[in-house]
């Protein structure tokens, strides 16, 4: 409250010598009265809320242009800042009638026409002296500015990469030191040769062997110097390494603040949106002593002010609909904070509200346009809960002032994601909706996956890579026309870095390798695989921002500078999973002729239309061609045409049942080694024996039939 009103009597002075003032000015007073207002309201200090609101207003119309103050308008100003001086000093002495005498007073300024000045002796006697007191003998500490220390943060952090250099310059005395060695070794064995040799040193110049001689002496001086240096240097690093981690964790520890000072308002936002919308609300609040980089609860505010408010207005009931529900007629919202592994903190906000229902939302965003009818029937409830962040999707069937324009929850997400975090919801029908944001504990610094994709370097967050692999090319398979990879029996969707940040494509086409490296990247619940050319390394990043005039650039976050003074972008993790969900993968790995090769013909021979109609679908989904016969005669016919890889075939069938299609396939050379999958109702021990000796490769029984059997032994058998 004294910082605000040492911003108004401030502004008021700088203003009375100059009328007209800056805007800058009349906006920091603005502020600093509304702010004061709205701290006054939180402790029930009416009348001090109520002289700020009426001075808001005159800044109100100062900022617009119709308002003009006179010398004498300043005077009751100041007399208002006095008695705002006094009533925050002296809170149980509120003197109601002054109060309203000086709104009266301050509200004549309001209306339109000149205003008298009046007399200066009417400033109350010693005000002075309380407003320019600014610091108190008996406190502990001082105030610093945030902006010093925040640049005293930003300035440490440049030492990162001071220290990255450090570590390549090393590096090249490594080198250098190779080379020496390299080169005194062959000086030695030149110098031994001609030693060795009476009648090469015979005909060599005095002077010339002696330069030989000292150059030996000066190559081994030259290593000796080199180590040395190397020795030193690196003990330096060390030395130099420790100070930056130590001076970095003790400007963070400054700039460090607990949650609390965030929380702390949320259970009055709570209780008065509670009140205005009829509903009764309890808050409850843990984790509020854990700390964080300021910045990252600066920038956390608005997100979380987003999602409190969703919560009150659109998850929890009224009491009336909550007691038929079973539930207490308050509802509650839980605000939880905790630390969590790789430096991370967790936000956990959380009500006991009526939940989200999928299907509704599926309904909602395919007729606001957000996604189409064909691609939100193939989400299932967690895919579709995270509609809720697409931009105009909002379950709220009215437009308020409070929510329904489906803005709320895309800034929330851009909002958390901006800061290096990601966003996970979960939600049960009748028990409620939570929400998981996963965010760093610091904003500048962090860990990231170097990578280099068709001859440019990138950087991944550490935070965001889930896995590092090499696949061969065999295993990738494509499903529904998309290529994918499967890691622990869970495919995931496939594609290659380059074409997800649309680079172009190099002279010459990098062909795909007979193994290609994959980095696995999560966010939100999602996980993707993306193909690079190499994977390099991983180290400390520090993250600089693109600037104004690049705020938002899909797919990156920001730059960092290399300990070799190279620039090199730093993805979005969140940004390049939506790409990919966007693009359905992008562009193939597989040119159009590697395609068509990797793609595998089967043959289905089945009598029964429901199954071979089954069989095809479940096939073809999974990336096979497949041709279809009617019985084992016309599968031979197909056959005899060549050009399949396996044929999968039912047992009882007319005129050429399985086991003879079978036995006919092995007895031919040219399809003696077609692999041959029997599927059928016959399940005894003696059919199954049969369909050995005939040759078959696997026998899947259609009484347990499992789709996920018979395409695993499709691709085992191929």
């Amino acid at each position: 409250a004294e910082e605000y009103l040492q911003t108004i009597v401030s502004g008021l002075l700088a203003l009375e010598k100059s009328p007209a003032g800056s805007s800058g000015v009349i906006e920091e007073v603005f502020r600093a009265a509304h702010s004061l207002k709205g701290a006054a309201q939180a402790v029930q200090m009416p009348g001090v809320s109520s002289i700020c609101q009426v001075v808001e207003s005159v800044f109100s119309g100062m900022k617009k242009g119709v308002l003009h103050l006179s010398e004498g308008d300043f005077d009751i100003l100041q007399r208002a800042a006095d008695k705002l001086s006094v009533m925050i000093g002296t809170p149980e002495k509120e003197d109601s009638s002054g109060v309203a005498r000086l709104i009266r007073e301050i509200e004549v300024l309001l209306e339109p026409g000149d205003h008298a000045a009046p007399a200066k002796s009417s400033l109350l006697p010693g005000s002075r002296k309380l407003l320019v007191q600014e610091e108190d003998t008996e406190e502990k500490g001082e105030r610093i500015a945030a902006s010093k220390l925040d640049s005293l943060l930003l300035k440490a952090e440049e030492l990162i990469a001071v220290n990255l250099a450090l570590t390549v310059r090393l590096e090249n005395i490594r080198e250098i030191l190779s080379l020496a060695a390299e080169f005194r070794s062959e000086w030695e064995k030149a110098l031994d040769a001609v030693r060795r040799d009476d009648r090469i040193a015979e005909k060599l110049p005095p002077k010339l062997l002696d330069f030989l001689q000292s150059g030996r002496n000066s190559c081994r001086a030259l290593l000796e110097t080199l180590r040395d240096m190397d020795k030193s240097l690196r003990s330096d690093q060390r030395t130099a390494g420790g100070l930056v981690r130590d001076l970095i964790e003790g400007a963070r520890t400054v700039l460090m603040l607990p949650f609390s000072s965030l929380l702390q308002g949320f259970p009055k936002i709570v209780r008065d949106l509670g009140r205005e919308l009829g509903k009764e609300t309890d808050v409850i609040v843990r984790g509020g002593e854990i700390e964080v980089d300021k910045r990252i609860l600066e920038g956390l505010k608005d997100p979380l002010v987003h999602l409190v408010r969703n919560c009150v207005d659109h998850g929890l009931e009224k009491a009336e609909e909550r007691r038929i529900a079973g539930k207490p007629p308050s509802g509650t919202i839980t605000l939880t904070v905790s630390q969590s592994d790789g430096g991370r903190v967790e936000v956990l906000v959380a009500d006991d509200g009526k939940g989200i229902d999928p299907v509704k939302l599926r309904e909602i965003a395919v007729k606001n346009g957000a996604i189409s009818k064909e691609d939100a029937a193939l989400l299932d409830d967690a895919g579709a809960m995270m509609l809720m962040f697409r931009s105009g999707v909002s379950t709220s069937p009215l437009i308020t002032d409070i929510s329904g324009r489906g803005l709320g929850m895309a800034i929330v997400q851009e909002g958390v994601e901006a800061l290096g975090g990601s966003i996970a919801l979960e939600s049960k029908r009748g028990k409620g909706t939570s929400f998981r944001l996963s965010l760093p504990l610091t904003l500048a610094t962090f860990r990231g996956v170097l990578v280099e994709e068709w001859g440019r370097v990138f950087v991944i967050p550490s935070s965001g890579v889930e896995r590092v692999a090499r696949v061969e090319k065999s295993r990738i398979k494509l499903i529904e026309q998309k290529e994918s990879v499967s890691f622990n029996g869970a495919p995931l969707a496939l594609a290659r870095l380059g074409h997800i940040l649309e680079l172009p494509s190099p002279p010459e086409r990098l062909k795909l390798r007979d193994t290609l490296p994959l980095v696995v990247i999560g966010a939100g619940g999602i996980s993707a695989a993306f193909g690079v050319d190499r994977v390099l390394n991983e180290q400390e990043i520090l993250l600089k921002p693109l600037g104004k005039q690049l705020a938002r650039v899909r797919n990156v976050s920001g730059a960092t500078v290399l300990g070799s003074g190279m620039v090199v972008p730093v993805l979005n993790t969140a940004d390049l999973i939506r790409s990919v969900q966007r693009s359905g993968g992008g562009r193939r790995l597989f040119s159009e002729a590697e395609e068509k090769k990797a793609r595998r013909n089967v043959l289905v021979a089945e009598d029964s239309i429901t199954s071979r109609t089954l069989l095809r679908n479940i096939l073809s989904a999974a990336g096979f061609d497949v041709q279809t016969a009617v019985d084992g005669q016309e599968a031979w016919d197909f056959l005899a045409k060549g050009g399949f890889h396996i044929v999968v075939s039912d047992v009882e069938m007319p005129r050429m049942n399985g086991f003879e299609l079978t036995e006919k396939i092995r007895s031919d050379p040219a399809t003696a080694d077609l692999p041959v999958v029997l599927v059928t109702s016959l399940e005894s021990r003696e059919d199954r024996e049969r369909g050995a000796d005939a040759g078959a490769d696997a026998y899947i029984v259609k009484s347990g039939f499992d789709q996920g059997n018979l395409l695993d032994v499709l691709h085992r058998l191929l």
